[in-house]
């Protein structure tokens, strides 16, 4: 079987829902997200205005920078983990020959950006790369780009969508790449999507993807994806504030150099379909609940011992506590891929529960907390013992800090910790990161 469960990124075919995306998880990578050097959402408009640009509704789009025609921004990061290759302990390390499990590393980011908005139709373009070199473990060094390009059109009062291309570089995830080398993978996506009023407050709209990852460094061959998907969308947004949608989704995926011979146990390809309704209601001034429902089901290529389906759920709340303080949580279960000897797919519980605290206009506090179990169940058919079946169970909590310096710089400072126990010892770690950042846009 290709190491489907070791994916560090999950490649994803999103639909519009409102301002918000939601995206289908066409392989395994469940990890806890990682921290990132930036403050998810401000309370009040002076904070908005001051302390971070309008970004884009998916957490890696680039930022959109819709108050200005161009940019340009600067950014250095210093960080450092305590558990780089997501090691099981120092005799992990030394079996794999190296000398240490942590190493400070470092990124520069330098950025280009243009928005132009003309006669209803806007256009957003985003460079981004990023250079980051390591201390002791300089075999990771690299240089990654990201590149976004939207057109957000509108056709008179009823009809309006979004075409879009993008290409991403990033390492994989070591939680998932259970080697100390690396790895550096390559998506690119397009996407397009129309949507039509077709009475007051009622939409009806489709979107369809296609895109592929890739290891140009040799890598990972046999995770190479080619992937295409569309989703039927009905929507529901009275001027109340609430948004409420019903999507239908397909998709194909196909994996093009793994071995098919008569003799292997490697897939080549799935079909995966979904059926969910996403809903998010105000409550009152600050406070809104999210839910969401649905089902999937996925079948495979070559093993029909490997198909499976399953229900998956979402149920947060976002209240705000005082006109400076937000508080959210939510409860998610999710039925996701992951290809093993042992099994097919995973099971997924979740809690995340996050506050954010805004001192002044200028400095803002955000924490968060995340629990996960997974269980890894189906049967591949192999022939395996059932009592080996993996099943994970995480832990994450981190705190970031932000500070408006200047009209232009920002500082940014972040420390997380994570804990995982595995019933296959060798896949239990833990770790810690400190990292802060200087920030600069023009």
């Amino acid at each position: 079987m290709p190491a489907l469960a070791n994916d560090a990124a999950s490649l994803r075919v999103s639909t519009l829902l409102g301002e918000q995306r939601s995206a289908v998880l066409l392989f395994e990578s469940d990890e806890l997200d990682p921290p990132a050097l930036e403050l998810a959402r401000s309370l009040s408009a002076e904070s908005a205005r001051v302390a971070a640009e309008p970004r884009g509704s998916e957490p890696l789009d680039l930022p959109l920078a819709r108050s200005i025609a161009s940019r340009i921004s600067i950014g250095e990061t210093l960080a450092y983990d305590s558990n780089l290759f997501r090691l099981s302990g120092p005799a992990a390390a030394r079996a794999a020959g190296l000398s240490r499990m942590g190493d400070w590393y470092s990124a520069t980011r330098l950025g280009l950006g243009l928005d132009k908005s003309y006669a209803g139709q806007q256009w957003v373009l985003d460079y981004d790369l990023n250079l980051v070199r390591y201390g002791a473990f300089d075999f990771l060094n690299n240089n990654a780009s990201t590149a976004v390009g939207r057109w957000r059109w509108s056709a008179g009062p009823d009809w309006k969508g979004e075409l879009s291309a993008e290409h991403r570089e990033a390492l994989d995830d070591f939680a998932y790449y259970r080697q100390q080398q690396r790895s550096l993978g390559v998506t690119r996506q397009y996407t397009g999507s129309a949507f039509y009023q077709v009475v007051p407050d009622w939409q009806i709209g489709v979107q369809a993807g296609q895109g592929s990852r890739r290891y140009p460094d040799g890598s990972r061959p046999t995770n190479e994806i080619d992937f295409t998907g569309v989703d039927t969308v009905l929507r529901y947004a009275p001027p109340s504030g609430s948004v409420v949608a019903l999507t239908r989704r397909t998709v194909r995926g196909n994996y093009p150099n793994v071995p098919t011979t008569s003799g292997g146990q490697s897939e080549s390809s799935f079909d995966q379909e979904e059926l969910f309704a996403d809903a998010s209601l105000p409550l009152k001034s600050g406070t809104r609940a999210l839910l969401r429902v649905g089902t999937v089901k996925r079948t495979y290529g070559r093993f029909p011992q490997n198909d499976y389906s399953g229900r998956n759920g979402m149920a947060g709340l976002e209240w705000r506590v005082t006109p400076r303080t937000q508080v959210s949580g939510a409860l998610r279960y999710e039925v996701e891929p992951a290809q093993d000897f042992v099994s097919s797919y995973v099971a997924t519980k979740g809690l995340r529960l996050g506050a954010l605290w805004e001192y002044s206009p200028k400095l803002r506090v955000e924490s968060r907390f995340e629990w996960r179990d997974a269980e890894y169940r189906g049967d591949p058919g192999f022939g395996v013992a059932s009592g080996t079946r993996r099943r994970d169970r995480g832990v994450l909590a981190g705190v970031t800090g932000m500070w408006q310096i200047g009209p232009q710089t920002r500082g940014i400072a972040s420390l997380t910790r994570e804990n995982r126990d595995s019933n296959q010892a060798e896949l239990s770690f833990n770790y810690w990161t400190v990292a802060g950042s200087l920030q600069w846009m023009f």
